[in-house]
């Protein structure tokens, strides 16, 4: 079963630093497991692509966390 569990919004002033904290974020797996009946484990996943504010003058990517759950 899969739980959405929190969300993140990155702002970069460079699309290279959105890229950069985007790849950090993917590339880690989180996992837990207590006793023999439950495990999860997780990741962040994109949510739609890169956009650009322009009344921040930044560029904005957001995340959340997805679990897996048995």
């Amino acid at each position: 079963m899969r739980v959405q569990r929190k969300y993140k919004v990155l702002k970069r002033k460079t699309t290279k630093e959105i890229v950069e904290d985007v790849n950090e974020l993917i590339q880690h797996e989180y996992k837990d497991a207590e006793g023999f009946l439950f495990r999860s484990s997780g990741r962040w996943q994109c949510l739609d692509g890169i956009t650009f504010c322009e009344k921040e003058d930044l560029w904005i990517q957001a995340m959340v966390f997805i679990q897996e759950e048995e």
